[in-house]
């Protein structure tokens, strides 16, 4: 792949196997990016889905994913883990030599994508969160044995509408799915708690969850603005003597950070063993 595919004018073909929640949101950074709907491909077996791909981004739709990805210069492989196997199992002597499979499943080692497909074709691990569907994403790359500075380079513009890019060593991916992957559900169910702590001291639920939004999506954009490392900004909310202590000692008496560290290393342990699961 050389430098002039990355430029304007001559922007690498696109094929997308699976449009799910991931996979449309592939496409939306793509088209976010730059690339035109006539550059992308799409392999997606529900016809309501297929339908509104066309309607939404104007994409070239094929038959199966085989059809998809053969003349593509980059795939991005957007199925469930348990399903990657028999897709690659299918598109494999499609797949052209000299082109950049980006996968964005989880768990799967870049070297399961390399043992299942030509040998020396460039394969890039993506792990993005579900914020990326409106461009607050934190995203991770991991190069797998055969991608280069330019793939990822390439991977990273494809990205950058998906919001935050990182590279990261691929052994570190697991620790990545701890403080991103995963985290949003993390967050959500810490809202749900405030929300119904706010109920229970007698606060119409609407109101505790509009107010608990508000100051969680606040909080982060203070957090994300100001500069401050998060121990910071929580000192600083916190007066000597005053509510937001008495909390966080009790929270921290109650075991806060063990909770999220326990949730954290099932988070890690159950990636390893799926891996190990769908390696065979």
């Amino acid at each position: 792949m050389s430098e002039a595919a990355t430029t304007p004018t001559t922007l690498p073909s696109i094929a997308v196997v699976g449009a799910g929640v991931m996979g449309g949101t592939m496409i939306a950074a793509l088209r976010a990016a730059g690339w035109p709907g006539t550059a992308i491909t799409v392999a997606e077996h529900r016809p309501e889905r297929r339908a509104e791909l066309v309607s939404d981004h104007g994409v070239r739709l094929a038959d199966d994913a085989p059809g998809a990805v053969a003349d593509a210069d980059v795939v991005i492989l957007a199925v469930k883990p348990q399903q990657m196997g028999e897709v690659l199992d299918a598109i494999g002597a499609s797949v052209s030599p000299a082109a950049l499979v980006l996968t964005v499943a989880a768990a799967l080692p870049a070297s399961f994508y390399e043992e299942r497909l030509m040998d020396g074709i460039a394969v890039v691990r993506a792990m993005p969160n579900t914020p990326s569907i409106v461009g607050r994403g934190a995203t991770s790359i991991s190069p797998g044995a055969h991608a280069t500075e330019e793939h990822l380079a390439l991977v990273e513009r494809m990205l950058a509408a998906t919001g935050l890019v990182v590279r990261v060593d691929e052994p570190l991916i697991e620790a990545v799915t701890v403080v991103a992957g995963s985290a949003p559900a993390y967050y959500y169910a810490i809202v749900e708690a405030v929300v119904e702590a706010g109920v229970m001291q007698g606060l119409d639920r609407d109101v505790a969850v509009r107010m608990a939004q508000q100051t969680f999506i606040g909080a982060g954009a203070l957090l994300e603005q100001s500069g401050d490392t998060p121990a910071h900004l929580r000192e600083r909310v916190s007066s000597p003597g005053g509510t937001t202590l008495a909390a966080l000692k009790a929270m921290e008496h109650a075991g806060l950070q063990g909770v999220i560290s326990a949730g954290a290393n099932a988070a890690v342990a159950r990636s390893r063993q799926l891996g190990v699961e769908l390696a065979g």
